[in-house]
């Protein structure tokens, strides 16, 4: 590709990003003042947990009692916006359509389950039921079919039968590799709903990852997602703004599970897995590290962290949260060049 068509591509890509950000920062006034009319908000109350101790500690580093009444399903931002701005501005080959279906699914399931939550809190039975072993394992089931059947559909385009892992192995898209991908597809929008914790954190995170990525793509020449990207970063730009501490909302599901999956997702279509993993990093070491914490307690009755997932662990042992973030950030910058570096050598 010349370099008149890379500034071409670049002005494009300049062109979605900003018709993105102008979109989202008309529609999130009026959001917000939406999910404060219909009382979308959170309000959290001491309670017991699974392992039956007290929240008091979550809730102190939490900040809860300044925080209750903060409209917690800002995500509705991002999981209307991003698709709204692909379909009225892009060609949509067979791939995008089917990144726009999975978006805007994992959305809507991410929006039933905070406003299901937000129903129910004033609901002990419910409340208690919603917390309960059973309950979880049969959302954790409903939402890998979800990812199985947009596996199907991506298998569906003709346009996904291998996998490559750099130069090294490629493999055939077979039944089993779908249940597989579904499996792992499900842990990515995990992380991404548990690294959603912290003022700012998740969508700062999402705002490096995305960017690199788009480099990465940039730099192999596979350009179908490069403008994908800058309307997700456009959308993201707007949501830090509402998102820095005191946040104005917080992002809930609605927003962090089509994050986490939409980066999967162009990483796998893409054959940009093995990348993927160093970039989205920090993601998976906060969801390894609240697997360890219940395997720990479960096994050993013993604790590895004051409170897990990781970055709460920080809060608790006396870090401001300003600090645990821009330290992920960081964190999150370094792995994700490291991607960046390991795309070019594999």
């Amino acid at each position: 590709m010349d370099n008149q068509l890379i500034a071409e591509l670049l002005r494009d890509c300049l062109k979605y990003f900003f018709i993105s950000f102008a979109a989202s920062a008309l529609f999130a006034p009026i959001m917000i003042e939406l999910l404060y009319r219909f009382n979308q908000v959170r309000i959290l109350k001491k309670t017991k947990l699974v392992s039956g101790e007290s929240n008091e500690l979550y809730m102190k580093i939490d900040h809860s009692e300044e925080r209750n009444g903060t409209p917690n399903m800002g995500g509705i931002l991002i999981w209307l916006i991003v698709p709204a701005i692909i379909a009225f501005t892009m060609d949509l080959s067979p791939l995008i359509r089917v990144f726009i279906i999975a978006f805007l699914l994992f959305g809507f399931w991410g929006f039933l389950d905070v406003f299901f939550t937000n129903t129910l809190r004033n609901n002990e039975k419910l409340r208690a039921m919603q917390e309960s072993f059973e309950w979880r394992m049969g959302k954790l089931l409903l939402t890998i079919g979800l990812n199985v059947l947009v596996m199907i559909l991506l298998k569906n385009t003709g346009l996904f039968g291998e996998i490559s892992f750099g130069s090294f192995l490629t493999i055939s898209v077979s039944p089993i590799v779908i249940g597989i991908l579904s499996i792992i597809s499900q842990f990515a929008i995990y992380t991404s709903e548990l690294t959603d914790g912290i003022d700012g954190l998740l969508i700062g995170i999402c705002m490096i990852m995305y960017s690199v990525f788009a480099i990465m793509l940039l730099v192999q020449g596979q350009y179908l997602f490069i403008p994908v990207i800058a309307i997700i970063l456009g959308t993201l730009a707007v949501d830090l703004y509402f998102n820095i501490p005191p946040a104005r909302f917080w992002n809930g599901g609605p927003g962090a599970m089509p994050l986490g999956f939409a980066l999967f997702f162009i990483a796998l279509v893409t054959n940009n897995i093995i990348p993927y993993f160093f970039i989205a990093s920090v993601t998976w070491v906060i969801m390894f590290s609240s697997l360890l914490q219940i395997v720990s307690i479960r096994l050993f009755k013993k604790k590895i962290f004051k409170i897990a997932p990781l970055h709460h662990h920080f809060q608790a042992v006396g870090w401001p949260d300003y600090k645990v973030t821009m330290r992920f950030w960081l964190y999150t910058f370094v792995s994700s060049m490291l991607g960046l570096f390991i795309s070019l050598v594999i």
